[in-house]
This record gives C-alpha cells, structure tokens and sequence, in this order.
C-alpha cells in the first residue's frame, strides 16, 4: 500500500502541472483505473439538470481494434436522476459500489442499463461510481470505474482501499472541474 501512496503522490505532482483541463481529466481517468487495475472507466460532467460522458476508456475494446482504428465513442447525456447509476450519484452526491450489475437489487431506485453492453459486447460487471463535488458540496461531475481486474484477469469487485485511493483521486479531477 505504501507503493501505491507514493506512486499517487508521483502523479499527483505531475498532474499539477498539466494545464488543459481536457488533458487532465483523461489523465485522472487512466491513473485512477491503473491505481486500481480497472479494465473500464468513465468521467461524466453535469451540465445544468444534465450529466454528459466527457471520456470513456476501454481496454478490452482497446486490444479488439485494428491499429489506428478509434474506439466508437457515444456522446450521449442524460437527464439527472435516480434511475441510472450515474444519475443516482450525481443527484444524490453518494458513491456506489456494486459488485455485480446484472444483480442489482430491485431495493435500489436504480437500474444498470444494458443497451451499451449488448451494443458493444462487452460484460460491465463490478463498477464504482463516486460523485465530483467541489467544497461547496456542488456536484460537477461523476468518476466511473468499471471492472476490476485480479492477477488473473478475473473481475472482482472494488474494496474499501480501492475506495479511498479512487476518492484520492477524484479530488485532483473537482480541482481540475473547477478550473
């Protein structure tokens, strides 16, 4: 753990440095998922009453491309509420942890929309949706990880020190927001 502290103290020191915002929170986006061996993330951004994917990366769909092919990146946004997980989060400013997304309780106001995965073949499993928001308490976006991976490749699911190093990071990206 204490490598991981010092290598997050590393790419904080470089993050300062970066001054394109757009450059910054894909970089945030990347570091966080290999802090945490994330196959899968996204960065949303809230515009109004509506939250907007700002980048998404994939590995899995990254080694499926020919060279010099681009993965096919939706721009898509949606209204703020609580029946999508990253609505939940951005409206209700809490985290999410979930370990299976096909097997999310019918407790929960939220539902996992499989639309993307079947378009793209892909099997979202576990996911950590952690909300973006500034001193104030203001939401200004949402960080999804998705996919934790094992030494084996296996997925698994997001603990608690996962948790705090993904909250780590999400303070670099509201500074960045702010900007």
């Amino acid at each position: 753990s204490e490598d991981k502290l010092q290598k997050i103290m590393e790419i904080e020191r470089q993050l300062n440095e970066i001054q394109d915002v757009d450059v910054l929170l894909e970089r945030i986006l990347t570091e966080t998922r290999r802090i945490v061996n994330a196959d899968a993330g996204s960065i949303y951004v809230v515009e109004e009453d509506r939250i907007k994917i700002k980048y998404g990366q994939n590995d899995t769909h990254l080694k499926e491309l020919a060279p010099g092919e681009k993965l096919p990146y939706s721009c898509f946004s949606f209204p703020i509420n609580e029946k999508q997980i990253c609505g939940y989060v951005a409206s209700t400013g809490k985290s999410v942890n979930i370990k299976d997304c096909y097997e999310i309780p019918e407790s929960e106001p939220y539902k996992f929309n499989k639309n993307s995965d079947i378009m793209t073949n892909y099997r979202t499993k576990s996911m950590y949706t952690f909300p973006l928001k500034n001193a104030n308490g203001q939401i200004l976006g949402v960080l999804q990880i998705i996919n934790k991976l094992d030494e084996n490749g296996t997925v698994i699911e997001f603990d608690t020190e996962d948790e705090l190093f993904i909250g780590h990071f999400a303070v670099s990206a509201v500074q960045a927001l702010q900007h």
